[in-house]
């Protein structure tokens, strides 16, 4: 007989909820001025930190039937010590207030039998099954089409999720099989709706108007001394979307209402357990102005209700640093989950996600696959990850930092108009840390307003995207501003110094007693090996001063080195495509008899012309054409394999097969090539000359990764042609999208533009 229980009555949220709660606490100064509620931990705190959990993702059940003893102890046997599944809300609660638990209960039961936890997902909406059939409201676009959630601001529905997700939780607290519950209100991790701009439910703009606008502006008058209006009740205030005057205030609106939901339903959780909890961050930097995902909202409310925050995307250098420095700061563990991309790609990140697990570190704890469904992220990245689990399992001590903060003005996610740009800011880090390996911290500027960060503690500080008036004020109080990435090795020592860049990179976590350190050393080229060397520096992995030795770290045995002058070493390396490993740097000379190298240099070399055609794109040339054969609509950069005027060539998709307004071939260079290190190139294309159609090569130059180079329009007659074009000033970090270090940008993107083959040569022709 199914285990049910049923609750009865409904509780309401109270409508002066926020304001009470804004009574008894401090206040957070959104940049466009608005005053947010920031936690105080007036709720019970959760007795225990979160455990280290070293977790897959499943679905609810196995296409209708629990989980097996069997199939969790197979997961165990992989290192693993739980399991996240994704819950269905209409089989949990299929009628208001009534909860059937028969099949979770199975679940729990058999993972504990295998010595595994059940940590369940909490989706308001976006995954099968929930919401629950008998929620009916949905959510309204900034242009006014309908979304897929729930309106954010409909109290009753808002209850009902929030009933849900305690009597479930209240359920499963003492069962030995449960290892805590990750939160989510929204459309999945993303906050507000598919395409990121829900929010304009009628629901929503009643509360704006009723609730938050009173509680944050207080009278109309102040309203209107704020933002130069003349209104005479806060009803005449408009919902602004984005474009609009006012538009601002409304997004100010959007995202306290993430702090305040969070903040509601992260305390009515920790009235029913102590046991862990955790967020999902979903998205990037770029998305924060959209979707609401603002990483400072979630570990200021994870710092005040022992909560573990949950970096998706985390094979992203920029995203995870950015993170690791959020964790340090607000003293929050934080966990870190992989999605995987197109096969192709799939294998490199993979081995990057793993090795960025330190960026994290003294305040890691978790890794997290997504998603373990039989499909081909298991063939291929599944044995990648557990392969390499229990090396991760062993790093022990902290990700070396040094007194340099690269600085993101978040603000313009307040709804700031006049805030910095965030739509390249993750590129841009990852870039400058893949170029220049050392431990700078990144900060934000809701890190500095939230008095967590003080920017006084730093030697420089590297605005990314503007400086807004805390780095004014920094400035002005004697602290040195840096104008460009160039500028950062001067204060901010290198850890590693590479041969090239965008191949390999270098994590290390340095012990407490600052007398080793382990490093992962990860080739993270989708399409090239890395050969060269590696030269490890003690100050940057901030060790005492001395001498030290590099060992592999699974046999001990010192590897062939050089001995540098500042004590650390240099030991050649090559690692093929998609590969780790794993060495350590000790203290003392290396061993009598330690094999040492007749060269060791980092010294730039490789090819001076490389290049690509569509009869052979496998990066032999040195030039890789990326996404051959995608099909994924909304993409600016699916090319398909075509023949035309009897020669092979790729073709863009056009704007009515992607649903974008541009059209791409995106371009990723041999890291080690002397190409990509080459300030002025030549680039030489075949294309197939058409009326109407063109391209413009748009290159990753220093503070740009789409500057405009030459366009090229061709004869028009229906033939193939070749242009050459100068492109300089470049800087190929790959920071364009799919990782590219160029890309040829059609003319008219309702045409396919076709591409025969690509060279390029350092120096101007």
């Amino acid at each position: 007989m199914p285990h049910t229980s049923k609750r009865s009555g409904r509780r309401t949220v109270p409508l002066l909820a926020a304001a009470a709660f804004v009574a008894a606490s401090a206040c957070l100064v959104s940049p466009a001025g608005a005053a947010t509620p920031a936690a105080t931990g007036s709720a019970t705190r959760a007795a225990t930190s979160a455990p280290r959990l070293w977790a897959t993702q499943l679905q609810f059940d196995d296409n209708g039937t629990p989980w097996s003893v069997a199939q969790f102890q197979a997961i165990r046997a992989k290192g693993m010590n739980s399991v996240e599944i994704n819950m269905p809300w209409g089989q949990i609660e299929p009628s208001r207030g009534t909860f059937d638990f028969s099949e979770l209960d199975t679940e729990l039961a058999n993972a504990a039998t295998a010595g595994l936890r059940i940590v369940p997902i909490f989706w308001q909406t976006g995954w099968t099954g929930s919401p629950a059939a008998w929620i009916t409201g949905t959510e309204t676009t900034s242009t006014g089409g309908v979304g897929a959630a729930p309106p954010w601001w409909d109290l009753a529905e808002q209850q009902d999720y929030f009933d849900y997700v305690t009597a479930t939780v209240a359920h499963l607290t003492h069962n030995p099989g449960y290892g805590g519950a990750i939160l989510n209100y929204g459309r999945l991790d993303a906050q507000w709706s598919d395409n990121g701009d829900g929010g304009w439910a009628t629901a929503d703009i009643d509360y704006f108007h009723q609730h938050w606008l009173p509680l944050t502006y207080r009278t109309i008058g102040r309203f209107n001394s704020a933002n130069g209006t003349a209104y005479t009740s806060f009803d005449q205030v408009p919902a602004a979307t984005p474009g609009q005057p006012l538009a601002g205030v409304y997004q100010d609106f959007r995202q306290w209402s993430v702090l305040d939901t969070y903040d509601r339903l992260t305390a009515a959780v920790r009235k029913v357990s102590s046991g862990p909890l955790y967020y999902y961050f979903g998205g990037h930097i770029s998305n924060a102005p959209d979707i609401g995902n603002l990483p400072d909202v979630f570990f200021t409310l994870a710092r005040t209700y022992d909560v573990t925050v949950i970096e998706d995307a985390a094979q992203s250098p920029g995203l995870t640093l950015t993170f690791g420095s959020l964790a340090n700061a607000y003293r929050v563990k934080l966990a870190q989950e992989w999605t995987a991309p197109d096969d192709p790609e799939m294998p490199a990140q993979a081995v990057q996600w793993i090795s960025n697990y330190g960026m994290g570190l003294p305040y890691g704890g978790v890794e997290d696959f997504f998603i373990h469904d039989g499909t081909s992220k298991d063939v291929i990245g599944y044995p990648i990850y557990t392969a390499a689990l229990s090396q991760v399992q062993g790093l022990k001590g902290s990700y070396p930092t040094q007194p340099v903060a690269v600085y993101i003005d978040y603000s313009q996610a307040w709804g700031n108009p006049n805030g910095g740009s965030l739509s390249s800011v993750e590129n841009e880090i990852t870039a400058l840390w893949s170029r220049h390996q050392s431990g700078f911290t990144v900060v934000t500027s809701d890190e500095v307003a939230n008095h967590v960060v003080d920017l006084k503690k730093f030697r420089a500080v590297l605005p990314l995207n503007g400086e807004d008036a805390q780095v004014t004020t920094y400035q002005k109080s004697g602290g040195t501003v840096l104008t460009s990435g160039d500028q950062l090795p001067e204060y901010a020592p290198a850890y590693a110094d590479l041969s090239s860049a965008h191949a390999l990179q270098v994590v290390p976590t340095t012990a407490a007693d600052h007398r080793s350190a382990q490093l992962v050393l990860a080739e993270v080229n989708s399409y090239f090996g890395y050969d060269g060397a590696v030269v490890l520096h003690p100050a940057g992995l901030d060790l005492a001063a001395g001498r030290y030795h590099a060992v592999d770290a699974a046999t001990g045995k010192a590897l062939p080195q050089f001995a540098e002058p500042d004590g650390g070493a240099c030991v050649p390396l090559s690692l093929g495509t998609a590969t780790l490993a794993e060495w350590k740097l000790l203290p003392g000379p290396a061993p009598a008899g330690t094999p040492v190298p007749a060269s060791c240099s980092t010294t730039a070399g490789g090819a001076t012309t490389i290049g690509a055609t569509a009869d052979s794109n496998d990066g032999s040339s040195g030039v890789v054409f990326q996404s051959v054969g995608a099909t994924g609509a909304g993409a600016d950069g699916n090319l398909t394999t075509t023949t035309i005027g009897g020669q092979s060539a790729y073709q863009t998709w056009t704007t009515a097969q992607t649903g974008v307004g541009s059209a791409n071939a995106y371009l990723q260079l041999d890291p080690g090539s002397a190409v990509a290190r080459a300030a002025t190139v030549t680039l030489t294309v075949t294309y197939w000359s058409q009326a109407g159609q063109g391209f413009t090569a748009q290159y990753d130059a220093t503070d740009n990764p789409y500057q405009n180079g030459p366009t090229v329009t061709g004869s028009g007659s229906g033939s193939w042609q070749t242009a050459t074009l100068t492109l300089t000033g470049a800087q190929f970090d790959e920071a364009q999208n799919l990782q590219a270090d160029l890309r040829l940008a059609a003319t008219d993107p309702s045409l396919p533009l076709y591409l025969h083959s690509v060279q390029l040569s350092t120096g101007a022709q």
